[in-house]
């Protein structure tokens, strides 16, 4: 994301308490740029010509420059340029001027945001449209909110940053980013709200079945080494949540998983985008070290199972942090939203200080990745935003002297999005597995098993890193899952990758790759029981491997065996049980 390290940090407009400085300010100063001063003032009473004779004329001279002085700073300040929030303020009192040049220092970023988001370039400058519609039809509200919002985000900030070692090397966001901080959530929920109301279409994304690799098709290209990180089932739900807008039952619904499992998803998605970041950034946030412990990291299974269907409920079972992720995604319905806001603004002073905490390391780290590729609107766009307007002069004058201010870097010419799918063909192609897998995946597997009187269950199926597993296969119905317990946790990126191993010499299909976490919130189910004699589970240090690589550490076999020795994956007493 584009910084703005060298703009001006000036003080708040003047309707702010003690002169508009945040108490955050206080503690570390404001920075400000200092212009040139005219002709007059310190430089014509530094000449040498103009040096008194005497040592009373000393003195007058040293007075009349040090009045020059103070003249001279006061026109200096009041020349210098207004910053984004004092820019926002000013659209609240109706100045066209500042709104417009609001607009041409934050629009890329939005638009650039809009263009991942939508089906379509036009799209994007609907909403584009929509977003500085309201801002400028609820300009005052705006404003105050990105007043408070900022004074919070600067006051947390320092308070993790005191737990540092060297809290005065801490990251603090420059004033411009706690402007994005603030627009990027606000600019994201209102193209989402157009979405589901169907006034835009998002992007196209297809879900890609593990047998076919897994994952998910569609993705900007801009972004798929951002997220890659991720599992494939992480990245699933992260795309369509926060891309296309889904709620995260609408997601779970698309990837055909339960609702506490895409929740799990979301918020451990997340963890994986913020250790990235702590790994490559050399100035750490002290925001994203206390949002993500060790503990976050690492995670067992324990606190996944916890989460339910209803959010309302997850709150009332204590998970309001755990939610915290979601809620930043947007990947909530207003219902949703006002009993999470209700919570946390209700929560003990430790609660609301972690959901504060982790909302805003969320928002950090989505608007690093989401805005990273800011795109220059259309010059029209600009034009359509004010139409609504009055009559009042714009003075475009002095919109393009500001905005050459308040620049970070070059803007880039609009550019068409690039997919990750270049051809049509592959696009057939993937939407065709899409759909059959879709309607392969929408029969209940589970219940099916469950419900054949003849189903095989197997029970305390160990596996060899630690954890057990236990089966319910029909062989009846051709079908079976598998559900995992206390898996033990992996050595750095290595990962279980689960088979289903032919009956013939034929080639092993790959299930994907698991994390033990993964392993333990996923239901495996199972198809196509009789073309295959087990499934097996490895250890894996590559993703995505083509045929079995590590080693074993079990395996499950799918038909029973007629031999005197115990059934792999069984027990012995279970096999003698069945000679008798």
């Amino acid at each position: 994301m584009d910084t703005a390290s060298d703009r001006s940090a000036s003080d708040r407009p003047d309707d702010l308490p003690d002169g508009g400085r945040t108490p955050a300010e206080h503690d570390r100063g404001s920075e400000h740029l200092t212009p040139d001063l005219d002709d007059a003032g310190t430089r014509e009473s530094s000449s040498p010509d103009a040096s008194p004779d005497s040592a009373e004329d000393a003195g007058a001279g040293a007075e009349h420059g040090e009045a020059a002085h103070d003249h001279a700073s006061h026109n200096a300040e009041s020349r210098r340029d207004p910053t984004l929030s004092e820019l926002l303020a000013g659209s609240a009192r109706g100045e066209q001027p500042s709104f417009a040049t609001f607009y041409e220092a934050t629009s890329d970023v939005v638009y650039g945001l809009a263009l991942l988001m939508h089906e379509d370039a036009e799209g994007a400058l609907d909403s584009t449209l929509a977003v500085y519609h309201q801002l400028w039809e609820q300009a005052d509200e705006r404003a105050q909110d990105l007043r408070l919002q900022s004074q919070a985000s600067e006051l947390l900030t320092d308070a993790h940053a005191a737990d540092e070692q060297d809290p005065d090397d801490a990251f603090r966001p420059s004033e411009y980013e706690l402007v994005l901080e603030w627009l990027v959530p606000l600019a994201h929920r209102i193209i989402v709200e157009r979405f589901r109301e169907g006034l835009a279409t998002p992007i196209r994304l297809t879900v890609v079945s593990a047998e076919e690799g897994g994952g998910i098709a569609g993705l900007p290209e801009e972004i798929i080494e951002d997220i890659s990180v991720l599992s494939d089932s992480q990245s699933q739900v992260l795309a369509l949540s926060y891309l296309a807008g889904g709620t995260h039952q609408q997601v779970a619904a698309t990837v055909g998983s339960a609702v506490p499992a895409v929740k799990s998803r979301l918020r451990d998605g997340m963890t994986r985008l913020h250790a990235r970041r702590t790994t490559r950034e050399a100035e750490l946030d002290p925001i994203l070290r206390a949002a993500v412990t060790k503990k976050d990291v690492e995670r067992s299974g324990a606190v996944k199972r916890n989460f339910t269907e209803d959010i309302a409920t997850d709150v009332e079972n204590g998970l309001l942090v755990e939610l915290a992720e979601i809620h930043a995604l947007d990947a909530i319905d207003n219902r949703e939203r006002a009993v999470l806001d209700e919570a946390a603004l209700t929560a003990n002073d430790a609660v609301a200080r972690a959901w504060d905490t982790r909302v805003l390391a969320a928002r950090r780290t989505l608007a690093e990745i989401f805005t990273a590729y800011p795109v220059v609107p259309p010059s029209h766009l600009l034009d359509e935003v004010l139409h609504n307007l009055s009559d009042q002069d714009v003075g475009m004058g002095m919109v393009e002297s500001i905005s050459s201010h308040t620049e970070v870097a070059p803007k880039r010419e609009p550019v068409v999005k690039r997919w990750m799918i270049m051809s049509g063909l592959a696009v057939v192609i993937l939407a065709a597995i899409g759909l059959i897998w879709g309607l392969t995946t929408g029969q209940d597997i589970q219940a099916t098993a469950d419900d054949d009187p003849e189903a095989r269950v197997v029970d305390g199926i160990e596996l060899s890193e630690g954890g057990t597993a236990r089966a319910v296969i029909s062989n009846a119905e051709g079908v079976g899952y598998v559900d995992f317990s206390d898996v033990g946790e992996l050595e750095g990126d290595t990962t279980y990758q689960l088979w289903l191993m032919p009956r013939d010499e034929g080639q092993p299909s790959s299930l994907g790759n698991f994390t033990a976490s993964e392993l333990e919130e996923e239901i495996v189910t199972l198809r196509d029981i009789e073309a295959n004699r087990a499934l097996q589970i490895t250890v894996e240090t590559i993703r995505g491997e083509e045929r079995p690589m590590g080693e074993t550490a079990g395996e499950i076999e799918l038909r029973e065996r007629v031999t005197d020795g115990p059934q792999y994956g069984g027990s012995v007493d279970e096999d003698q049980e069945e000679d008798e």
